[in-house]
């Protein structure tokens, strides 16, 4: 409630020395180690540690972030004075990402506590920037064994995530007054004739395009997506737009290229506006590649893990959205588990977690501490 409490809106890199401070505070108050990083861009991080780990042991990152998104407007209550009803903690941040702090933080605190030896050299990531791709670079240069993203849900055991494309499509018509509309030909019309198109394509792409890999959730098989997801257009209300700007994204499957899947979405939409006539200007980008760790190892030992803290054989799936795993995975297995529920309210008004949740993430740290790999 303290973490929430604090308004570390990322867009205004809000009280970022206060929440580092108050985070370095608490965890030397419970006897761990304790490195402050601050990057090129002026952000601070922390990494922290515990002091009696086996220094030759796998090293695994637990990564989890302190900033927030704007809370915005429409909520029940302050965002940021935050309470506790029915087993939940409400306030932003209280889910995406605070919990998997304190939940870091509570599993060091009892390992430290409980004198349990450490199997493992673990290491918990406090890092700013998230929400706003700021913290790329940071992460990139983390080292380790074996990554663990605690910005997920606890639905199951997460192996990957799923990539994005992005596509700009640039309708032309014909400007004109709108007392005379039949001197003109207007781009909104004719965008809305590309956006129905492209809601029947991306059902069929929901269908015909599966991964062999399971869905959190919803989906059996995770699949291909696409929604169209902002428009523009128009200078006055009485003018005929000749332009109609919209913005598609397109999630991608372990088994695509997300630049292939823009590519080919392009070719769609010109072969459309051809087919209707109209010209179209399209920017498409392959913006990050879904990713999928594959060490069947350590997927089991993360699964027996699940096992004996949930006592249930754990669903096994690959992220719907992206995760901050895509920056690790080049040089070490991610596998993802947090207290981030799709219930949440995540991003959105009157968000919460669930304190079970939070309980839950801090005995699966401490029990992979405690786990020889």
């Amino acid at each position: 409630m303290k973490l929430v409490s604090i308004d570390t809106n990322s867009y205004e890199r809000k009280n970022y020395d206060v929440i580092v401070n108050l985070v370095e505070e608490e965890a030397r108050k419970i006897g761990c180690v304790i490195e402050r990083v601050v990057d090129n861009k002026g952000i601070p991080h922390l990494i922290i540690t515990l002091p009696n780990a086996p220094k030759d042991a796998k090293k695994i990152v637990f990564l989890a972030h302190y900033d927030v998104v704007p809370a915005g407007d429409g909520w029940d209550f302050d965002p940021f004075k935050p309470f506790i009803k029915d087993g939940k903690v409400y306030g932003r941040g209280a889910s995406d990402d605070k919990s998997g702090i304190a939940a870091g933080l509570a599993a060091f605190k009892e390992i430290i506590e409980e004198n349990i030896k450490p199997r493992i050299n673990p290491v918990l990531i406090v890092s700013g920037g998230e929400e706003t791709g700021e913290s790329v670079d940071f992460y990139r240069s983390i080292t380790g064994d074996i990554g663990v993203v605690l910005d997920t849900g606890p639905e199951g055991l997460s192996i990957g995530a799923s990539g994005v494309a992005r596509i700009k499509v640039k309708v032309k018509g014909k400007q004109a007054h709108s007392a005379y509309p039949y001197k003109g030909r207007n781009a909104i019309y004719l965008t809305s004739k590309l956006i129905s198109y492209l809601e029947e394509l991306g059902s069929r792409l929901e269908k015909e395009i599966k991964s062999s890999y399971n869905a959190p959730s919803y989906y059996d098989k995770l699949p291909a997506r696409m929604s169209v997801t902002m428009i523009k257009s128009g200078i006055a209300p009485n003018v005929i737009p000749d332009e109609c700007e919209l913005l598609i994204d397109r999630r991608t499957i372990p088994e695509e290229s997300a630049e292939k899947a823009a590519e080919m979405l392009k070719e769609e939409i010109i072969n459309f506006a051809k087919r209707n006539n109209f010209e179209v200007e399209v920017d498409a980008k392959g913006l990050m590649d879904a990713w999928v760790t594959t060490d069947e190892r350590v997927i089991n030992k993360f699964r027996e893990i699940l096992k004996e803290i949930t006592g249930k054989e754990p669903k096994i799936f690959v992220e719907l959205g992206g995760t901050d795993g895509c920056h690790l995975i080049d040089r070490m297995p991610v596998i993802q588990f947090g207290a981030l529920r799709e219930d949440n309210n995540i991003h959105g008004k009157n968000e919460f977690v669930h304190i079970d949740d939070l309980l839950l993430v801090k005995e699966f740290i401490k029990k992979t501490v405690s786990t020889e790999f």
